[in-house]
């Protein structure tokens, strides 16, 4: 990827829609800012997103990332027009052949409306004391081995699909700390407990793993003198991810859900300083004057050497290998593949409980 031009900037982003529909605005803004992928946080009906991710490839130059972040649980936006997939939780005690069915019908819907990035799996562990709380169940569970193992297989089932995988959030932090690991937040534990801990799903996956989310939350054990973001830290991303784990993958910062993501000034900033730090993709708003700022802030980084060119050529190549991985949009879908999976979803959460089976097909079967 050359180092010159905005739409080379672009391609360190990745935009975050809340519609999901096409338009004139979505397409000026696809082709002015060529960014790497679109992640889109809700669907309409299986038709409508198949053609929107048909129309988004064919308004950019490269194929794009196109994400969903979908693991199971009622509040995943497959269950617009399919019935609700069990908790990763659920799924993960009934062994790993479960949590890798799950990955592969997930991976199977992606596929057929043309979506290829799943920001998925989970690898933070859930807390011992607070299983039954809804943080806890979107979880593959509170030991680290499990939780590699019912990851591990979930990725596998994903891929089987030409759907990407993205595991959050690295370094891993349980939800015992008191703050969801995407967000602000300090996480206290010492370095040994983090590496036989929380990191141990991703010292046993990150071989297999082409995306994985950095944390937006500080970590003492990396960043004692001088805390900041795990997105933003050089400790974690260079230190540990790059040099002392040896990912090769892409690493994602998302700042949509920090509190400077409504101030498109700081935004712009919190980019900056991530792919400064070493990440390689950065999920923003897609509103018009925040991705303006982002851009027109990772300009001046760039001209001022304040963001390297090897940096972008590094996102450039990795990005090159994600898209050998996936498929190019149909943009046409098939009513009798959306019954077949809705069937198989149906059977398959029986298979893990059969009272919620039976719930999700009835509100299946009322948005349908």
């Amino acid at each position: 990827m050359s180092v010159s031009g905005p739409s080379v900037l672009g391609q360190l982003l990745i935009v975050k829609l809340d519609e999901s529909r096409w338009g004139t605005a979505l397409e000026r803004m696809i082709e002015r800012y060529q960014p790497a992928g679109l992640f889109l946080a809700r669907l309409g009906t299986p038709e409508s997103a198949a053609d929107l991710a048909a129309r988004i490839t064919r308004a950019l130059d490269a194929l794009p990332l196109l994400w969903l972040e979908e693991q199971g649980g009622s509040t995943g936006p497959l269950s617009a027009f399919l019935p609700t997939l069990p908790t990763p939780l659920s799924v993960a005690e009934r062994g790993p052949s479960a949590a890798g069915r799950l990955g592969e019908l997930i991976g199977a819907a992606m596929r057929l409306l043309s979506f290829n990035t799943n920001y998925a799996p989970m690898l933070d562990l859930a807390n011992r004391d607070q299983r039954g709380n809804r943080a806890a169940t979107l979880t593959f569970g509170s030991d680290p081995q499990q939780v590699a193992r019912a990851a591990g297989a979930f990725a596998r089932g994903l891929t089987k699909q030409r759907i990407l995988a993205c595991a959050k959030y690295f370094p891993g932090a349980s939800t015992s700390e008191g703050h969801p690991p995407a967000e602000h937040g300090v996480v206290g534990k010492p370095m040994t407990r983090l590496w036989h801990e929380d990191l141990v799903p991703y010292r046993e996956l990150l071989g297999r793993l082409p995306l994985v989310m950095v944390s937006n939350a500080a970590y003492k054990a990396y960043d004692f003198d001088i805390l900041r973001p795990a997105a933003e830290s050089t400790s974690i991303l260079q230190g540990l991810l790059r040099l002392k784990l040896r990912y090769t993958g892409l690493a994602v910062a998302d700042v949509t859900c920090t509190a400077e993501a409504n101030d498109a000034a700081a935004l712009a900033d919190r980019a900056v300083r991530a792919i400064a730090a070493g990440c390689d993709l950065v999920v923003v708003p897609g509103d018009e004057k925040g991705l303006a700022a982002t851009q027109a802030a990772l300009e001046n980084a760039r001209q001022s050497g304040r963001l390297e060119a090897g940096r972008i050529d590094e996102t450039g190549a990795r990005l090159r290998s994600a898209r050998k991985q996936i498929a190019r949009p149909m943009g046409r879908i098939s009513k009798v593949e959306i019954e077949r999976l809705a069937r198989e979803f149906e059977e398959f959460g029986r298979s893990i409980d059969p009272g919620d089976a039976a719930r999700s097909a009835t509100s299946a079967g009322r948005q349908r």
